[in-house]
């Protein structure tokens, strides 16, 4: 069940007040897809996930809330950019500004996660080619510093993949592999090495990548460890109200 509410909300950033479509609930059930694209009903959501003020531009989950970076952002080139940005498709723009800010901040894994979101509009809307554009341009906000990060490498590697990129994809699995990691992030490393090998750049969820590998006995045992893998593996946030 998914559940909206129009609300009358004041702008952080300039004061001026507009209505706004919030979304108060909705189910995850199922299984995401291994860059954590949510199940269907939730993902339907995606268009509530973030809001624009019509007055200044302002793009945030909750646009009566900020500090003093959003404001900042607002006057910054980067921002003017951003609003610019020649989608047609309002939802695709609102996560790519949100994507600047993120950047312009020095948040470049949220940089990352915001244009993702961006690629997952495409998806829904049957535009292969633009999807796989903005997969690259989330992964060019993870250059510079090496990731340390599991859940963010593996993040990137089903972007790579689903975006083509098998040179990059490749190295990022063989980087990864040689880290001898444990369930499950080692059984996804291995489904997306198959799928890199077969040149298939499709869509699969994290119950197909796990399917028919349960965890080892010792791990099934201790319901802290499974909590523990279940919050590490899903690290995408959800809707910020219920």
């Amino acid at each position: 069940m998914t559940d909206y509410s129009t609300q009358k909300l004041q702008c952080y950033c300039c004061g001026k007040a507009s209505e706004h479509s919030v979304l108060m609930s909705s189910n995850t059930h199922g299984s995401p897809d291994l860059d954590q694209r949510p199940p269907k009903m939730h993902r339907w959501t995606i268009g509530s996930w973030l809001q624009e003020c019509p007055y200044c531009g302002y793009v945030a989950p909750d646009i009566d809330k900020g500090d003093a970076k959003a404001r900042k952002f607002l006057d910054s080139d980067e921002f003017r950019v951003a609003s610019l940005d020649p989608s047609p498709d309002p939802v695709t723009r609102r996560f790519l500004v949100r994507a600047a800010q993120r950047a312009y901040q020095g948040e470049r894994r949220l940089a990352f996660l915001s244009t993702l979101s961006a690629a997952w509009v495409a998806d829904d809307a049957n535009q292969p080619t633009e999807a796989a554009s903005l997969r690259l341009r989330a992964a060019r906000h993870l250059e510079g510093p090496r990731i340390t990060s599991i859940d963010t490498r593996l993040l990137l590697l089903d972007v790579l993949r689903r975006a083509s990129s098998w040179e990059a994809a490749e190295a990022l699995t063989v980087e990864l592999t040689a880290e001898e990691l444990g369930y499950p992030f080692a059984e996804i490393v291995a489904f997306h090495r198959d799928k890199i090998a077969a040149r298939d750049d499709g869509r699969y969820t994290i119950g197909q990548a796990l399917e028919g590998k349960p965890p080892p006995p010792t791990a099934a045992e201790d319901q802290e460890l499974i909590k523990a893998i279940a919050r590490h593996i899903k690290i995408v946030p959800n809707p910020r109200r219920k």
